[in-house]
């Protein structure tokens, strides 16, 4: 979708308007970058097609010969697992035609195309275009899958359309999740939800915790505090007892992500769920919440300006039984149901056309300030999208 210039001059001298502003100036975003087609369309093309985008677990290509397929931005890409165990990422098309030459998740020795059957090894080249005949010029190796960048954090799959962007980097946070070992928990729980509200009300709510007491009043929100860091593409943000009952609630109480005793935070479970928590925000649209045993990754995909796929896993170690796995995932269950409520809510404020014109928390909510920062960075790239023009003008 193409947007009219006087459009893309106003959003110029909105993006001036707020670059490099510190926290305590920061305000609220517009209204209409929540509910606008044309604004999103320049969110798709400028944050999801040139950022690293999470699509899946690692789990679900696990094994060569497995596949996963997914949209980034409305970007058809397919995840592989080759048979040298190297995780690869294409666009999800056929170099003959474009038709999809996979559907949902499975296994696979080769890729067969379903529409005229050219078949691609899991490297990506071309093994065969029967019936082809002699086209001139024609050359089977000039005719492999297009590559996409594809990478993992935290057992995530991380892909990214722009052949041009740097490579992936969490930054100094980024060792912060190493203490909660994500690598020996079981996925045993998917959850997914259809929200109605801008994948950025969602992208917020996560990164702060001013609204935990009013929003989540059963959770123990006095007994703690909630520091924050903020550096890279990560947000990270934890529980802080006021009152340490053991060594991991001494971790988080006297140490941060990265610093001396915050190796300790996951030696011990909290006797409740759904404490003692450690949260990530990985910008754009992956958030883990972690735990000693129990940890639960979510993905936001934008499915319109208004709408959002929320998809997470949930994961224990053998330490947890039965009876505690309930007990977490429905404590995370209601604090989940609790924020789509209320992100469903306040897009209601923005269907309406209404913009709040807020300031920031700068004790609550720096958190959105630094993903605001982000998006604003990201928006204020040149105006013409490179991952868009290279997912367009490939076939």
């Amino acid at each position: 979708m193409r947007t009219d210039p006087l459009a893309r001059s106003d959003l110029a001298r909105e993006l001036a308007s707020r670059a490099d502003i510190p926290p305590e100036r920061a305000r609220t975003l517009p209204g209409h970058w929540y509910a606008s087609a044309e604004h999103h369309a320049i969110e798709m093309d400028r944050v999801f097609r040139r950022s690293w985008i999470g699509v899946g677990l690692d789990d679900d290509v696990r094994p060569s010969g497995s596949y996963l397929s997914t949209t980034v931005a409305g970007v058809p890409v397919l995840v592989v697992r080759d048979e040298q165990g190297t995780l690869r990422a294409f666009l999800n098309a056929c170099r003959h035609r474009g038709a999809p030459l996979a559907d949902g998740h499975g296994n696979a020795r080769a890729l067969q195309c379903p529409y005229h059957a050219w078949v691609y090894r899991l490297d990506g080249s071309l093994a065969r275009a029967g019936g082809v005949g002699a086209p001139e010029g024609f050359d089977t190796g000039c005719c492999d899958l297009f590559e996409v960048r594809v990478t993992t954090f935290a057992r995530s799959i991380l892909v990214n359309l722009d052949p041009e962007a740097p490579d992936f980097d969490p930054g100094p946070l980024g060792p912060g999740i190493d203490p909660y070992d994500l690598a020996r928990l079981e996925v045993v729980i998917r959850d997914r939800y259809e929200c109605a509200c801008n994948w950025k009300v969602l992208l917020e709510n996560y990164s702060e915790n001013y609204h935990t007491p009013f929003v989540h009043s059963q959770l123990p929100a006095a007994g703690y505090e909630y520091p924050m860091r903020e550096a890279g593409p990560i947000v990270f943000a934890w529980d802080r007892p006021l009152q340490p009952r053991d060594v991991s609630e001494e971790a988080l109480a006297t140490s941060a992500p990265g610093e001396p005793g915050w190796e300790r935070v996951a030696e011990r479970s909290a006797p409740e769920s759904f404490t003692n928590g450690a949260y990530v925000t990985l910008f754009p649209n992956t958030m883990i919440s972690m735990f000693a045993g129990y940890a639960a990754t979510m993905r936001l995909t934008p499915t319109s300006p208004t709408t959002t796929l929320v998809e997470r896993e949930h994961m224990w170690g053998h330490e947890h039984d039965e009876r505690r796995r309930r007990a977490d995932h429905a404590a995370t269950r209601l604090v989940v149901d609790q924020d789509l409520a209320i992100c469903a809510a306040v897009q209601r404020t923005y269907d309406g056309g209404i913009s709040a014109h807020g300031v920031l928390s700068t004790e609550h909510e720096r958190g959105v300030a630094y993903v605001h920062r982000l998006l604003v960075d990201a928006l204020s790239r040149d105006e013409l999208p490179r991952g868009g023009d290279a997912s367009q003008t490939s076939f």
